[in-house]
């Protein structure tokens, strides 16, 4: 675990307090209320397999069945305030890496459990930090979104939700993230934001694939699966 990273535990007990100026807020997604309620929604069963299908690229069972020697990977769904809403981090994986086979798409921060991690949520926090540098000590462990099974590269994707009660600065590892691409809780919330397009992927194109638009970026597959639960779970609150 890189220098300055704390225990899971130490995460999910640090206390978090926004500034009175968020309290106001558009469905409130900037108070304390909004983030307690979250976490409670988070502790109970989830939407689960029926929130992710609604934006899978093809539909297929497979996605639900992880091989044997699938490798466990954790991401993470940072939230951060900014002005009147709460926003959502993702990065845009640099299109150079040919041996990655989901260079150039837009992502949650995460990456492959190492050894050095004590559990999944660690593995999200520790590449939160060596991705786009934000300090461990600095995030909340809100709870964790249902797993993926990401079939194309044989990962099994452990989804965790964080917060942090300041606008970052990010650092960002180069070699894994060409920028970030921020999205306000309202934007996703949006049912004008789910858009369907053709997408042309390693030279094949794929018809009516349902993404979120946001901005000029397109957000689809496993992240946007996953991004598809958080909204319905949202949605609730």
């Amino acid at each position: 675990m890189p220098k300055g990273c704390t225990s899971i535990n130490a995460l999910r007990s640090k206390p978090l307090t926004f500034s009175p100026e968020f309290c106001y807020t558009c469905r409130s997604f900037m108070s304390t209320d909004f983030i307690s309620k979250l976490n409670f929604r988070l502790s109970s069963p989830l939407p689960g397999w029926e929130a992710q299908r609604r934006m899978s690229p093809v539909q297929t069972e497979a996605y639900r069945e992880p091989k044997a020697n699938a490798k466990e990977a954790g991401v993470l769904a940072l939230l951060h305030p900014n002005g009147k809403d709460l926003k959502l981090t993702y990065i845009k994986r640099p299109q150079r890496n040919t041996l990655d086979k989901h260079s150039g798409q837009v992502s949650f921060p995460g990456g492959k459990k190492e050894k050095v991690d004590k559990n999944i949520i660690d593995t999200a926090v520790r590449e939160t930090y060596e991705e786009i540098g934000i300090n461990p000590k600095d995030i909340r462990i809100l709870g964790q979104l249902t797993p993926l099974y990401v079939y194309v590269s044989n990962f099994l994707v452990y989804p965790s939700v964080g917060v942090i009660d300041y606008e970052p600065d990010y650092i960002l590892q180069s070699s894994e993230v060409d920028y970030t691409i921020t999205a306000d809780l309202n934007e996703l919330t949006n049912p004008g934001t789910v858009q369907k397009r053709d997408l042309k992927i390693r030279g094949f194109t794929m018809r009516d694939v349902p993404y979120f638009a946001l901005g000029e970026e397109t957000l689809w597959g496993a992240t946007a699966m996953i991004t598809s639960e958080f909204v319905e779970i949202i949605r609730e609150l």
